[in-house]
This record gives C-alpha cells, structure tokens and sequence, in this order.
C-alpha cells in the first residue's frame, strides 16, 4: 500500500490529512448519502473550495483497500468535464477517504433510478454518450 500511495503522489490527486479534511467537512457535519462502501459528506476548504468528501467503512477491510486502490488510480487520473473529478485522498489509521469535486445537483444515480419518474429515450442516449465520452 506504501508504494501505491508513492505513486499516487506523483499523479494529480492531493494527499490530504485527516485534520485537513475535518476541518474542510466542519467535521463531518452536513450528509449527502451513504452506500455501501461508506459516506459522502459535504465540505468547504479554507479558499472556499467546496468539496465532497467520501469516508470509506472498515479502516482495514481488504474490500476497502481495494475499492479505495481502484477509484483513486483509476479516477484520480481520468480528467473529462463529463466526469467528476477526484481532487484527492486521505490514507491514514483513522480516516480513509476520498476527496472528489462537489455536484450541486447530485450524482447522476439520483436521477437514474428515482421511482416513479422514466427517463425518455433521448435522454437516456444523451447520458449514455456523454459517459462513453467521459471514460473514453
């Protein structure tokens, strides 16, 4: 894990503090939603950066490692305006998490999957372009 983090240095994403990160996030104080894998929080920097911060569960769960592995390497160097952008992440003891650019209107699963609502045709082509070209 030593080595990976190293690496990651060398690239965009931010290694931030545990301490920077309770201080941007108010510690902790304002929800946006949880998941499986943990919590995303919102937060602000002292520039006035406003950032969502994702606690990751299990400090030392394998599953954890892995998932935290794959989006800061995979999204931490990915840069397309169709996709959210990962500012950083903090790999510590207490507080493993990700810092990734705050969506005012969500994330795209909220309007993916809400019931009762269908999204027509064209819409759904529209997301599904915009996603390839995000990823390509």
């Amino acid at each position: 894990m030593d080595k990976f983090l190293n690496d990651m240095e060398k690239e965009k994403p931010i290694k931030f503090t545990s301490v920077q990160l309770r201080i941007a996030k108010n510690n902790f104080a304002y929800l946006l939603g949880s998941g499986g894998f943990g919590s995303v929080y919102k937060g602000i920097f002292g520039n006035g950066d406003i950032v969502a911060v994702k606690l990751l569960n299990g400090n030392s769960d394998k599953r954890i490692e892995d998932q935290f592995k794959a989006e800061v390497s995979t999204i931490g160097r990915v840069h397309h305006f169709n996709l959210v952008r990962l500012y950083g992440f903090c790999f510590e003891k207490d507080l493993r998490a990700l810092v990734y650019e705050y969506m005012v209107n969500g994330s795209l699963d909220k309007y993916l999957f809400q019931e009762n609502k269908i999204l027509g045709f064209e819409k759904l082509h529209e997301i599904a372009v915009g996603t390839a070209r995000g990823i390509a």
